[in-house]
């Protein structure tokens, strides 16, 4: 297997952020984006919608190195549009003391060998984006051609030897009777799977939105989804997550975001935001997430903002290791 070992003085540097996250000067995780630029279409986004320049670093690492998270998720818009990002990664791992990075990809642009590529420069987890377990999935992200190449790329991934691979699935309205086979799927071709909650946060959508009857399915799909977790272990999601999935489509919103103070956003310019579509939390070089002002936020569910809230013991930490 191909494995990013952790040494002794990582775990203690892990250790010891850690610490400082539960004391609140620290955080769980940052999502960077390296890019806003996207190759599908996808009904709740906007971000293939760009044109022109866009203004982006080059090296992430100073940011990186100074917000300190314990985990780092690359995202975009799609980052394999960026030719450097295996740079990107390799000064990130280079310069970040104990640091778990993350790639989320919508799969269109990947192979094995690309796959291989970014692992080496210091990946601990490549995660590829999967809504439905057939053609459906090509129609909801606007891609022609992507579950053909999905359904290839795939199992030749799960059997390349790296040994944390993750399917992205955004819960919403239309797939619900097809989340437990997705993680059967997943199970299949020898992949995790990380489910995030759709909302209409981004552009306004909110056709997707789960509402009426289909919310008694859902409570039920999710109570299924954790007995999955219980018997096969490839669910990474906290219980805590998932059962507040039916409530936040209940109720519209859920209380208590703790962006800015657990989880941060860096946009491709650098920019330092409270969330992905969050104002400006100023100069990254003075950033302090015990300073930073509660935010009154109710609108999203998404698995980066629940998971940062989920509580952190033994039993969670066991889960996040297998």
């Amino acid at each position: 297997m191909i494995s990013q070992k952790i040494k002794f003085r990582e775990l203690l540097q892990g250790t010891h952020k850690f610490l400082l996250m539960k004391a609140g000067r620290g955080l769980f995780s940052v999502n960077l984006e390296v890019t806003r630029r996207c190759n599908v279409r996808c009904g709740f986004c906007d971000y293939w919608k760009e044109k022109g320049p866009e203004r982006r670093l080059e090296d992430y690492a100073p940011i990186v190195r100074h917000l300190n998270p314990l985990h780092l998720t690359i995202t975009g818009g799609e980052p394999l549009l960026r030719p450097d990002l295996e740079n990107i990664i390799g000064r990130i791992r280079e310069q970040t003391s104990f640091i778990y990075l993350n790639v989320i990809t919508n799969g269109s642009l990947l192979s094995v060998e690309r796959a291989r590529s970014l692992w080496d420069a210091g990946l601990n987890q490549l995660s590829v984006s999967l809504d439905f377990p057939d053609e459906r999935h090509e129609q909801q992200r606007g891609k022609p051609g992507l579950w053909r190449h999905l359904r290839q790329l795939l199992p030749q991934l799960g059997t390349s030897g790296m040994d944390n691979l993750c399917l992205n699935t955004v819960i919403m309205e239309d797939n619900l009777e097809d989340l437990v086979e997705i993680a059967r799927m997943a199970r299949d071709c020898g992949f995790k799977v990380s489910y995030s909650t759709y909302n209409a946060f981004k552009n306004n959508n909110r056709q997707h939105s789960v509402s009426g009857e289909r919310l008694q399915l859902l409570e039920q799909i999710v109570e299924e989804l954790i007995a999955w977790k219980r018997r096969y272990r490839n669910i990474t999601n906290s219980d805590f997550y998932l059962r507040n999935v039916s409530r936040y489509f209940r109720d519209g919103s859920i209380d208590g975001c703790l962006a800015g103070r657990k989880w941060v956003q860096v946009s491709p310019d650098g920019t330092l935001r409270r969330c992905s579509e969050g104002e400006s939390l100023g100069n990254w070089q003075e950033f302090r997430p015990h300073r930073t002002a509660l935010t009154a936020c109710r609108q999203c569910w998404y698995a980066c903002r629940g998971e940062a809230e989920a509580p952190l013991g033994l039993k969670r930490i066991a889960e996040l290791n297998r």
